[in-house]
Order: structure tokens, then sequence, then C-alpha cells
């Protein structure tokens, strides 16, 4: 059983950043976040203790705006992206706005802390033939490989998120209608369509599946019949995709995602559609995929116009966007 926290008001006494870290996540809990969520705040959260606690600091107290910029500029040293360092500053403030609110500590010391700022990089999906190469990498003998063939099948034609694959329950599957239920971010659920290839890809990975332990409903299981962790599927995609040797192409299920919705639009698919598929709140999530897949489509036309054809010379090679982009820097 766990012991049950008992506060006072700030100022009585001083909070840990352990305690504080627990009182944080029972209002976590309470709020019914996802497991992915929760696991989320957990690791930011021993990161940061972790790193004040080589400054002499243990209390939620006595952390300071410069401490919090100093956390940041370390996780940049170390080489995290700035999605990363600008996502761990927001779970750094919901958690001291809500010891603030709790009245564990007089203010919360990340109002005075400026938002990092985010890099917009382009999204690089792979092509159709490195996504071949990745799954032909997959031995589907193996049951572990065999699983990781499936999971990648199944975001290369639905674009879900690994964390929705995860928490997939195997009763969430109408194969007969060609439909799941997904649980996505904010427990919110949605109808995912799949295509015919891809539910006989489901089904003969649940018939590998029936064959070992299920000590859970989730529908990808590792050997010991519990659910597949999310950082070993990261992990495994990653290897598989080097010793595939693809290459200028970030290797990771997110990707997989990207390429889904890329090609779905690609294909003639509209962006309506696909923001209810990928579970998007806005349609201007969903937007880059389509300006990505315009972008293509424009790049096409300048290579294969049959009115250059008609005209009686090759059309002009299309151009690469750093062409583009120095182009009009001399206008």
């Amino acid at each position: 059983m766990r012991k049950t926290l008992a506060f006072r008001p700030a100022g009585q006494f001083e909070v840990t950043l352990g305690s504080a870290s627990e009182a944080f996540r029972l209002r976590c809990q309470a709020q019914q976040l996802s497991p992915g969520t929760l696991g989320w705040y957990k690791q930011i959260l021993k990161m940061f203790e972790r790193f004040v606690g080589t400054q002499g600091v243990t209390t939620a107290r006595a952390v300071t705006p410069t401490l919090l910029r100093q956390h940041l500029e370390d996780m940049r040293s170390r080489g995290n992206s700035t999605v990363t360092v600008a996502r761990t500053y927001g779970g750094l403030r919901c958690f001291f706005g809500f010891l603030a609110r709790e009245r564990l500590i007089p203010q919360n010391p990340c109002q005075l802390v400026e938002k990092p700022r985010m890099e917009r990089k382009l999204i690089r999906p792979l092509s159709l033939e490195q996504v071949r190469l990745l799954l032909a990498q997959c031995n589907q003998k193996r049951y572990d490989e065999h699983r990781l063939w499936t999971i990648m099948v199944l975001i290369f034609d639905t674009g879900l998120r690994i964390s929705e694959v995860i928490g997939l329950r195997k009763d969430a599957i109408d194969f007969q209608s060609g439909v799941m239920r997904v649980i996505g971010k904010g427990r919110k659920e949605r109808s995912v369509p799949f295509s015919a290839r891809t539910a006989q890809a489901l089904l003969e990975y649940a018939r590998a599946r029936s064959r070992g332990p299920a000590k859970a409903p989730q529908l990808f299981l590792g050997r010991t019949g519990k659910p597949v962790c999310r950082s070993k599927a990261r992990k495994l995609i990653l290897r598989y995709g080097r010793a595939a040797g693809i290459e200028g192409v970030r290797l990771s299920p997110h990707t997989l995602r990207h390429t889904f919705a890329v090609l779905y639009v690609r294909n003639g698919g509209d962006s309506f559609s696909l923001q209810e598929i990928l579970g998007h709140s806005t349609l201007e999530m969903t937007r880059q995929y389509v300006n990505l897949a315009r972008r293509d489509v424009a790049e096409q036309h300048k290579k294969f116009s049959p009115i250059e054809f008609l005209a009686g010379r090759p059309p002009l090679p299309a151009k690469t966007p750093l062409e583009t982009a120095g182009a009009a820097s001399l206008r």
C-alpha cells in the first residue's frame, strides 16, 4: 500500500522534489492521463531532479529560474533536439504550476523562464523503395521480427502513433468491417480503417501470438506475454533501417506515420479524412502533409509536363529546394 502524502502550505516546511513528483503523479493519475504521458512526466522529472542534485538542490522551493535555464542549456549541450527541450520546458512548467496552485511553493519559477524556440524542420518521409527495404529486413519466421514487421505494416497503412499501436487491444479490431478502435491523445477514441492486406498481416501475427503466453489484452505482446515496450520498437526500427542502408531520413515510428500521411495525400486522399485518421485536433496540423505532397507534385510536373514534350523540347529539370531558395535570394 502506498503511503498517504500529507502536505501543508509552503513555508511551514520544505517539500523535497521526490515528494513533489509523487504528488504530481497522483494528480496526473486522477486526471486519467495515458500511461505514455505518465511515463513521460516521470522521465523528465527524474532527469531534472538528477541535474539539480548535482547543484546541491533537493527541494522544490529552492528551484530558481536560473537553475531551470541551466538545465535546458545542459540538455542542448547533450545533443537533445529543440523539440525535446521545448517539450521538457512545457512539462516542467506544468509541474511547478501544480506545486504553486497547491501552495507547496510560493510561485512557479517557470513563469520567468522564456519558452525555448523550436526549429521547424521539413518532414522527410520514406520513399516507397525505402519502405520495401525496411520491411524486407525482418525475418517473419522469428516471432520478435514478425511482430515488428506487423507493427510497421500497420503504421504504414493507418498512420497510428507508436503509443496507439502498443495500446491497441485485440478485441478493438473489427476484421469484418476493416475498422479498429484506437485510443489516442487525451484518451480520445476514434475509428481508424485498415486495408485487406493489413488485415491479413494482423491475422497471421495473431496466430503466432496465440502460441505464446498472453497475459495482457493488448495485441502486440513480447515473449513473456506482456505488452511490447515502445523504446524497444524504436530501437529495432532504427537498427533495421541502418541495416537496410537507409540514409538521409530519421528512422523512427513517427517517420512511418509521416510517410503514411504524405503518401495518402499524394495518392489522392483529402486533408479532412486524413485529419480523422491521424486523430489531429485541428486541420492545421494535417495541412503540413498536404503542402509537402503539393510540392512533390509541382516538382513532378516540371519533369513530365506534356506541353513541354509537345513543343519538341525536353522539360526543364526540377530544381531542388536549395536551388529554389538560392534563386529567390538573388531577386
